[in-house]
């Protein structure tokens, strides 16, 4: 079962003759790195570059976390994984996650949960994510600077995204890709302590800038068929010269990052810890307000795929340029 597939180059896989680092590069904070809900200059400049910045601790909220945590736990189907039974998470609870579990509660594979469900409620809807993380004042502050315009009040998140070990000796890798959400803006909410080598958020930093040209329009998820090989091209040229950024930290801290960078999730190499941890984030999507947004329903957003994001295509999106990458924010 996949969540959305149309057949466009973001969904084919990396080529074999495409080398992956084995493990990404600890992002280590730049001394302006801070939690205050304004942008610095230093920040802007980062995000535009590199496609991502990190506010640490920007959400105090612990009781939240701790509801956002229960909440995640609480969705397992028939007790295939137990929060407090490490060894659960290791014995290939993938092979037991059935067809309907994943439509319920989305697909586990290869570790990697996306805890979310279909349809206009479901986890996402949730009140203690809408409300208390995607809501909350000192992140809507920061995403109102970097769009610089009436943004569109969260009603949903994506869900949580839970990452488990990968069994000692057993390879990890990454799932490489872009996402299709028509997104200005999109966020992750760390809920939880994810040390470095535990799964946190990964990145190719400059990706977005390079692949830019490459999809259909500035903000939309389609890429036309003329336009694939060129996407092809410059994603696995970037992943030859480019090496991952694996970003950690604890329960509050945010990424802020561009919907265009190459992502993925990192690697858990917690079991080989003494004490092994489920990663645990809150994915969060923005769009500005007021434009002429639509269901695409061939290739989505819509209401039978990216079910996930709360984002919609929009007719008035223009095509890319090479300088028109920044044209609408408000940086």
């Amino acid at each position: 079962m996949q969540d959305y597939n149309p057949g466009h180059a973001t969904s084919i896989g990396i080529g074999p003759d495409i080398t992956l680092p084995q493990s990404a590069t600890l992002y280590e904070d730049p001394a302006w790195v801070n939690g205050e809900s304004a942008l610095s200059i230093h920040e802007i400049k980062h995000f535009k570059q590199h496609g991502f910045v990190i506010k640490r601790r920007l959400i105090d909220d612990p009781t939240t976390f701790a509801r956002a945590l229960d909440l995640a736990w609480a969705q397992v189907p028939r007790g295939i994984i137990a929060r407090d039974d490490p060894d659960s998470w290791l014995k290939k609870p993938h092979e037991k996650w059935t067809e309907e579990d994943a439509a319920r509660v989305g697909l586990l594979a290869r570790g990697n949960w996306k805890i979310r469900s279909r349809g206009e409620r479901g986890i996402g809807t949730e009140p203690v994510l809408v409300n208390r993380i995607a809501r909350n004042p000192n992140l809507t502050r920061v995403v109102h600077q970097f769009l610089g315009a009436p943004v569109m009040p969260a009603r949903r998140v994506r869900g949580i995204y839970f990452i488990l070990p990968k069994p000692p000796g057993q390879p990890g890798g990454y799932g490489v890709h872009a996402d299709y959400s028509a997104a200005h803006l999109s966020v992750m909410v760390l809920i939880d302590s994810v040390p470095p080598g535990s799964g946190g958020f990964t990145v190719w930093p400059g990706s977005h800038v390079r692949l830019h040209e490459h999809w259909d329009t500035v903000h939309g998820g389609n890429i036309s068929d003329d336009r694939r090989e060129g996407f092809r091209l410059a994603r696995d040229e970037i992943l030859r010269d480019t090496t991952p950024v694996e970003l950690t930290g604890g329960p509050g801290d945010v990424v802020f990052w561009h919907p265009r960078i190459l992502h993925s999730a990192g690697i858990n190499h917690s079991a080989e810890w003494a004490r092994p941890l489920v990663r645990a984030i809150v994915p969060c999507d923005f769009q500005v307000d007021g434009r002429d947004y639509y269901d695409d329903l061939q290739y989505g957003p819509g209401p039978d795929v990216q079910y996930w994001v709360d984002t919609r295509n929009f007719r008035s999106d223009i095509a890319p340029t090479p300088d028109n990458i920044w044209d609408d924010w408000g940086i």
